[in-house]
């Protein structure tokens, strides 16, 4: 999965965000662990930063507005493109999704939606009226390679999914039990692992995206040195590579890819 580019277009995962609690304190950690490059702005009047990966921009990360009340979590958050943004959200609503911000613009590039699924998980949907998005995703070291839903509500979010994307479901059996591989015709797009075992409590349901990195034992030693920590040491993966997961001075945890040779 991290040596060739996630499929494009319609349907399909376009963009990473990190909800952050503390902006200041994540930006060097992903800079620094993945060799990305951060632009700081101001968006409706919040800070972010646009992350680029070389001359491609990939990702932002948003510092989550003051919630009176309220103990938000940092967490990552992925973004399919769609066609028609209303219909979308509004099919979505349909299927049980939750409302968390409705159709809105994106000054000068598009709209946008916030959902989360019948699980709890959320999700971003995106539209960029009249373009279609052909061009061939990042690919490699520091690129996004994975989008995985973790969830306890396995064949409620099968059919929601299936249902919202057009997408198909694939069993995929591994040790731990069944891997989902979600389907637009014969490229995969994203996978559900369902959680079940007790490690797993107090976790909530959440979009889990992965990065590609040349070393994932390196990569996931280096990451308390950068003030983040380990969750799930370097493991491999039977046919596909070695993944690992990190969390980031706030909470917010990414994956960590490198395909098999």
């Amino acid at each position: 999965m991290a040596d060739k580019p996630l499929p494009t277009g319609y349907g399909t995962f376009c963009w990473s965000q990190l909800n952050a609690t503390d902006l200041a304190a994540c930006e060097p950690f992903y800079t620094r662990l993945f060799g990305w490059t951060a632009l700081r702005e101001i968006m409706g009047g919040h800070p972010m930063s646009l992350i680029s990966r070389g001359q491609d921009q990939i990702a932002t990360l948003m510092e989550i507005p003051p919630q009176p009340g309220a103990s938000p979590r940092s967490h990552w958050m992925g973004y399919v493109w769609v066609e028609n943004l209303d219909a979308t959200y509004a099919k979505a609503q349909s299927l049980g999704a939750a409302s968390c911000v409705p159709p809105s613009p994106v000054p000068g590039t598009g709209r946008f939606a916030v959902v989360g699924d019948p699980g709890g998980a959320i999700l971003g949907l995106y539209e960029q009226p009249a373009v279609e998005p052909a061009r061939p995703a990042s690919t490699g070291t520091g690129a996004f390679c994975w989008y995985e839903l973790t969830t306890r509500a396995v064949e409620a979010s099968i059919a929601f999914y299936t249902g919202l994307f057009g997408w198909t479901a694939r069993e995929w059996p591994m040790d731990f039990g069944t891997y989902t591989l979600f389907m637009r015709g014969e490229e995969a797009v994203a996978g559900l692992m369902p959680m079940g075992d007790p490690e797993w409590e107090g976790i909530p349901n959440h979009w889990m995206p992965y990065v590609g990195v040349a070393d994932v034992d390196e990569r996931f030693a280096a990451a308390p040195g950068l003030g983040g920590s380990g969750c799930v040491p370097p493991t491999d993966i039977p046919e596909v590579g070695r993944f690992a997961v990190v969390a980031d001075p706030t909470g917010g945890v990414i994956s960590l890819l490198r395909g098999m040779d």
